[in-house]
């Protein structure tokens, strides 16, 4: 019956289309407008290339020809005869990905077109991108925390299958059940006597979801896996403080535009977090170190506006006004983090979105900041946007691997992420060593002046992300250096690691395209005197793990 049903179907579309019949100019026609349309952007850029090539001092080809550069030489080629190893002459699977990203990010068409086509289709029919959902009233939402809601639980067999099997082919896989890196978290602090305590943060479609169902409060949107994955780290006696009650009860616990929750929500889960620390964990209070927080207003817009990539985002986004509370000690100098405190808040994005001014949300009130405040006394810091399944416990663990004991008066760990991590993050395992483990010592360690300037050459560089792939604007990449050679009486190591910009304001800098071998000219600081206002940035690392105990810096690359 089925089949008689369809070759009737397709009888009747027979004669009523009948047979299609294409002349010969039409087809030209058609096929010289689709070479057009294909050879336009090549021809677009190429035009556009020499033009800037013309006004350049340099005087050097630009981005286009880059392309010459994956070609092997003559001496490569020769070598490659002599071992036999002719596959060795073909470019990587990262250098031509890396090579077609550089072409999307510098594209005069792209650049000119997508955005206008974007502000259509979100003005007039509400359509995001592959980054950002529009939900009603103007509510944005950040993919990556929609598919934590949506997708299969993060702990299902599947879904741990297709995670393990994901990422780039030149990169290790990732890790994507987040027990074994808890655990042995935990179980090095408890060696230790150190307390951990995991705040996840929901996003913001577990809450405040109403921008995407129908009418009617909405109820809590976990991943089928999130209770179960609670139950066994408590099981396991490792302290879980879940905000998702908390932030249920406020009305709008997140900003309209952005992932991350408002100041009321995060000075809220701040309070319970330190009830919990002296209630459940323990610590004893301090006599009061005299914090004191004022009211600031902050105007601005969302980080998942600017993932739509629009020319003029205020003609559709409009800004949201709220009200931060800044911390101050008790000489009245800003609040900063004390490395021989009781508490290490290890955070992502979620800590810093009212700490670091690039943000777009003020400074001075951030998660640690409230925590200190609440405690009333100091509060020691590692979060880094981005990364939130790994970032803070990798800088941890490197920094424990070159003997700088972070942990040494430290008596609770805090660590904030953000649930979706707990979908799509990397929870790789990280050792945590004391120094004595690590054969490392601080004080041994030779290092060069601040503002010394050098020349080297770059053997690795991490890469930053495709600008608009996440709500970060800013990069911070990493490049190891060797033949190291300070110019004038200057002093540093033959072989260390620079942390430099890969991507400002959501553009790739110049850095990101450095190959290895090529010589640089920069100006390090030791990384210590610049963590400070640098190390809360999206951060991308060397793959490396032997690159953790050469000595790091900030690098200003020197044209």
């Amino acid at each position: 019956m089925a089949s008689s049903l369809a070759r009737g179907r397709r009888d009747a579309a027979a004669r009523d289309i009948g047979r299609t019949v294409v002349g010969r100019p039409v087809s030209m026609l058609l096929i010289a407008a689709f070479c057009v349309t294909m050879l336009a952007a090549g021809v677009v850029q190429h035009l556009v290339a020499l033009w800037a090539s013309s006004d350049n001092a340099d005087g050097g080809w630009s981005q286009p020809y880059d392309v010459f550069q994956l070609l092997p030489t003559g001496r490569e080629i020769a070598e490659a005869r002599r071992t036999r190893d002719l596959g060795s002459l073909l470019p990587s699977l990262r250098e031509i990905t890396e090579y077609e990203d550089a072409l999307e990010e510098e594209s005069v068409l792209d650049g000119a077109i997508l955005p206008r086509a974007q502000y259509a289709l979100a003005r007039y029919l509400g359509l995001g991108n592959e980054q950002v959902y529009i939900g009603r009233d103007g509510e944005l939402f950040y993919r990556a925390d929609v598919d934590y809601v949506t997708g299969r639980g993060f702990l299902d067999p599947v879904q741990l299958s297709l995670r393990a099997a994901s990422g780039a082919s030149w990169e290790d896989p990732p890790a994507p059940d987040p027990r074994p890196a808890l655990r042995s978290l935990h179980e090095a602090l408890t060696a230790r006597d150190i307390a951990l305590v995991l705040l996840p943060v929901p996003v913001k479609p577990v809450v405040q979801n109403h921008g995407l169902v129908r009418a009617g409060r909405p109820a809590v949107a976990h991943s089928p896996s999130y209770d179960g994955f609670i139950a066994s780290l408590v099981a396991d006696g490792v302290h879980v403080v879940d905000a998702t009650d908390s932030l249920l009860a406020l009305d709008a616990p997140y900003l309209k535009t952005d992932t991350h929750w408002t100041p009321a929500a995060m000075e809220l889960v701040a309070k319970e977090t330190v009830d919990y620390l002296r209630d459940s964990v323990g610590l004893d209070p301090l006599p009061p170190v005299g914090h004191s927080r004022a009211s600031t207003e902050v105007v601005s817009v969302g980080d998942v506006s600017g993932m739509l990539a629009l020319l003029d985002s205020a003609r559709l986004v409009k800004p949201e006004r709220i009200e931060i509370s800044p911390v101050t000690t008790a000489d009245g100098e800003p609040w900063t983090p004390q490395r021989d405190a009781r508490v290490l808040l290890l955070g992502d994005s979620f800590s810093n979105i009212y700490s670091l001014g690039a943000m777009g949300w003020g400074e001075g009130a951030g998660l640690a900041e409230q925590l200190s405040y609440a405690l009333q006394e100091p509060v020691d810091r590692i979060a880094l946007n981005d990364g939130g399944a790994h970032a803070a416990r990798r800088s941890l663990s490197q920094e424990l691997a070159r003997g700088d004991d972070r942990l040494g008066n430290t008596r609770v760990v805090v660590y904030q992420f953000a649930v979706r991590e707990l979908y799509s993050g990397d929870w790789r395992v990280y050792e945590m060593p004391t120094p004595v483990e690590s054969g490392r010592n601080a004080a041994d360690r030779g290092a060069a002046a601040p503002g010394v300037l050098v020349k080297a050459v770059v053997i690795a560089r991490s890469s930053p992300p495709a600008p608009g792939s996440v709500p970060y604007p800013d990069c911070v990449i990493a490049l190891h250096l060797t033949s190291v050679l300070p110019e004038g009486t200057g002093v540093a190591p033959d072989e260390a690691v620079a942390f430099v910009w890969g991507m400002r304001d959501s553009e790739w800098t110049r850095a990101a395209s450095i190959d290895p071998g090529a010589a640089v000219r920069l100006r390090l600081t030791p990384w210590i005197d610049a963590e400070r206002e640098f190390g809360s940035y999206s951060r991308r690392e060397l793959e490396d793990e032997d690159t953790w105990f050469l000595d790091t810096y900030w690098g200003e690359i020197i044209r």
